[in-house]
């Protein structure tokens, strides 16, 4: 608690005249003596603003204000747990990857989810669509025919649009022409203007040389997911079987 210091003294005396105590509860100064009286005061004052100094300082430490230091080692722990926790769910999701292969399969109801990764968004958009065809057919068992490379040049509006377009149009040459892709190459990729042109080559679907998977009947925004940072690039498409 904090006391006021009386600007004037205001003394309970005894029986005898004696001076007991000044309402404010400090010693009381002899009236006769002015100069012995503003002493006191003064270190009164000075007790006063000794302790509001006190309670200001406690204050400042426990919000940590007075340390911005430790307020930066406090943001860089929680930055890299944050860190932390997001490498310990892509590695999670990753787990299933196909053979050498940047992309896997997640369950989903009576449809499936195509995951896939890559150090850039190009090479996430090149597994995405690998990982369509090999839902189909093992894409490791298809050859490489020249007559079967076809260019994929396709526009959106932003980049699931353009991730939708993309996977659409290679969809489109294998429903017209039973074309499996073995290898996808990005040749732009243009993030502003949401422009992509690629490079297909494999073969012609053979029932009776080629494995037969699930054909993929059509590619959903459902759920689709685009995710980027420096060095690391994933999407999530979910496509109907």
């Amino acid at each position: 608690m904090i006391y006021e210091a009386p600007t004037q003294s205001t003394n309970i005396r005894g029986k005898r005249g004696q001076p007991h105590a000044t309402l404010a509860g400090w010693p009381a100064a002899d009236a006769g003596q002015p100069g012995q009286q503003q002493q006191q005061q003064q270190q009164q004052q000075e007790v006063v603003d000794t302790a509001v100094k006190l309670s200001t300082e406690q204050q400042i430490e426990q919000q940590g204000v007075h340390c911005p230091q430790q307020n930066r080692q406090q943001q860089q722990q929680q930055q890299q747990q944050q860190q932390q926790q997001q490498t310990a769910i892509t590695q999670a999701y990753r787990s299933k990857a196909v053979g050498k292969h940047k992309f896997e399969y997640l369950d989903h109801t009576a449809d499936v989810q195509l995951h896939a990764w890559g150090s850039s968004l190009a090479e996430a958009f090149e597994q995405a669509g690998l990982a369509m065809f090999n839902y189909m057919t093992p894409i490791d068992d298809l050859q490489v025919h020249q007559a079967c490379s076809r260019d994929v040049s396709v526009s959106g509006h932003d980049l699931q649009s353009l991730l939708f377009a993309f996977l659409d149009e290679l969809l489109f040459i294998y429903s017209t022409e039973y074309i499996m892709m073995k290898f996808i190459a990005v040749t732009s990729l243009d993030t502003e203007n949401f422009t992509v042109t690629a490079t297909g080559r494999g073969e012609k679907f053979d029932q009776s040389r080629h494995e037969c998977g699930t054909e993929v009947k059509a590619v959903t925004y459902s759920a689709m997911l685009i995710r980027q940072q420096p060095g690391d690039a994933e999407v999530f498409v979910i496509v109907d079987i």
